[in-house]
Formats: structure tokens, C-alpha cells, sequence
């Protein structure tokens, strides 16, 4: 059954006419008749009473009427789905992201996705930077949010945000003002290890030492909502990008660092050079195009 028929059929049953349908359908009238001949021959059922120059549906036509407005309407919705995906705005694309990335800048791109390509479903996976430059390697991910610097020797393409302001979270003791890097140390450290972000750790540490001050690692954690659960439960302060505060997390305060510039946390969107899929231009382009959130 081709779906010509299916659509020339669709035209009668709604003209019951059969020049007004062939005018519709922008064809001469006899082939239409021939379609809709070769139609009832293929189902092996009469659809159209003809009597009296007037056309009416039988019985098994009108049972076939919604059958047939829903073939073409799903043909007709994976067409679209299929030119939109070979045009980059339909489809899967998989994101990789470091918990930084979801206070926001992944929200902002979700959104704005939702908003230009509805027909695009992203797929989060949250993963470390160096896990996302291996996952893009092996093509598993398509977008990956990290932490500068990268060290790899990967072509990628890099789109930087503005670096963000390190701020402290402790225990909560009800106090609003600022903490000092001594606080801090007399806390001890909740901290993400070396091997996530080496640059940045020895950059923190290194902070520390010149301050005179020896702080001592309590714990290591890979995420975010680890590292708040942690210093909840009283074991350490730490380290963490400014948009955090965006969480509300019962247990911790958020402090600025009075008497010390700490390093920014660096954050940066990465993708394979071309050739890639149209889908990935398609979020490249979103991304390049949004103003940076301050």
C-alpha cells in the first residue's frame, strides 16, 4: 500500500467529490481514479458508492478513513523527524558534565534548547573532566562541560565561560560574615582530588602555603553535593565555585574568603573538531551565541 494512495483517498473522503478532490491534489482527475481503483483492489473492499454523479462512503470506507489519517500523519511526523535530524535539530546528543556546570550554565543551555530545537533530547552524564576527554574520544559523549586545562592533545573545539570566584562552605554555625584562609585551615579540607584537576589543586594548596598555613585534606570527593553532605555532617570545610550558593543545603553556610584571592574555577564547554555531527553544530551554535551568566 503506497502512501500516495493513502493520501488521494484522504482527499475524496473529505471532498467526496472527485474533481474537487483531483483540484486539491493538484492532479488530473483520471489518475486520481485510477489510484483510488487500484486502492479498493489492493484492500479488496468497495470505499466509495458512486450512483447518480454523487460519491459517498461505504461501510469499510469510513471504518478506513481514521485508519488512514493516522498512517499519513505518523509518515508524515517521521519525515519531519528525519529531515530534522539530518539538518542537526532532531535527535540525541549526549552531554557530559562536571557538577559546576549544573548551577548554571547546563540549565541555561537546556533551556534554550528546549526553546530553538524541541525535537533535540539531551542525554546528562555526569563524569569528571579527564573521564569526558577519554568519552569523547571514544565517541560516547558528544558535548562535555570540564575544567580547564584539559592536557590532552585531543582537536577539540573550546568554548570558555568566565572563570568563577572559589568561596568556602562550612558547617553551619549561624555567623554571616566572611571567612579567613586560617578559618579554613582550622577546619581542614573537604577536597576534590589531584588527579580531577591537578592544575587547580596545586593552585589551592599552593595558596595555603604561602600563607604560612598547613591545612590537611580530610576527605576527598569527586561531587559537589558530596562535598556539601560532608562538611553538613561536620567533617570540613571546602572549596567550591560561587554559583553553588544557588543550592539551598540544610547544615552549610556560604562564606566569602576575606583576607585572600584564592584561583577561579575554571569552566569550559568541549566538542571534536568538524567533521561531527549536524546535531553538535546545532548546540555549538547555542552555546557560542548565549551571553556568558555572570
Amino acid at each position: 500500500m503506497e502512501l500516495r494512495h493513502l493520501r488521494h483517498f484522504l482527499a475524496v473522503a473529505e471532498e467526496l467529490h472527485m474533481g474537487r478532490a483531483a483540484l486539491r491534489l493538484a492532479m488530473a482527475q483520471p489518475p486520481l481514479s485510477q489510484s483510488i481503483g487500484r486502492l479498493e483492489k489492493e484492500l479488496g473492499v468497495k470505499l466509495f458508492e458512486r450512483a447518480n454523479r454523487r460519491l459517498t462512503l461505504t461501510r469499510a470506507g469510513a471504518a478506513f478513513v481514521e485508519e488512514a489519517r493516522a498512517s499519513v500523519l505518523h509518515a508524515d511526523a517521521a519525515l519531519h523527524v528525519a529531515r530534522a535530524a539530518h539538518d542537526g535539530e532532531a535527535g540525541e546528543i549526549r552531554i557530559g558534565f562536571v557538577s559546576a556546570a549544573l548551577y548554571e550554565h547546563l540549565p541555561h543551555l537546556l533551556s534554550r534548547l528546549r526553546q530553538k530545537y524541541p525535537d533535540i533530547h539531551p542525554k546528562l552524564i555526569e563524569v569528571s573532566t579527564n573521564e569526558q576527554i577519554a568519552a569523547l574520544s571514544r565517541s560516547e559523549i558528544d558535548i562535555g562541560f570540564v575544567h580547564p586545562p584539559l592536557g590532552t592533545d585531543e582537536r577539540l573545539d573550546v568554548h570558555d565561560f568566565p572563570a568563577e570566584d572559589l568561596i568556602a562552605v562550612l558547617p553551619d554555625d549561624r555567623r554571616t560574615h566572611g571567612v579567613t584562609l586560617t578559618d579554613i585551615a582550622r577546619h581542614g579540607l573537604i577536597m576534590f582530588p589531584a588527579a580531577q584537576g591537578p592544575a587547580l589543586h596545586a593552585r589551592i594548596m599552593d595558596t595555603f602555603t604561602k600563607a604560612g598555613l598547613e591545612v590537611r585534606i580530610i576527605q576527598e570527593a569527586t561531587r559537589a553535593l558530596t562535598m556539601l553532605s560532608l562538611v553538613a555532617a561536620g567533617l570540613g570545610a571546602a572549596l567550591l565555585p560561587r554559583s553553588t550558593q544557588h543550592l539551598v543545603f540544610q547544615g552549610v553556610r556560604y562564606a566569602a574568603i576575606a583576607d585572600v584571592s584564592l584561583p577561579a574555577w575554571p569552566l569550559a564547554v568541549i566538542a571534536k573538531r568538524r567533521p561531527r555531527p549536524a546535531i553538535v553544530d546545532s548546540v555549538w551554535k547555542l552555546l557560542e551565541a548565549r551571553p556568558d551568566v555572570s
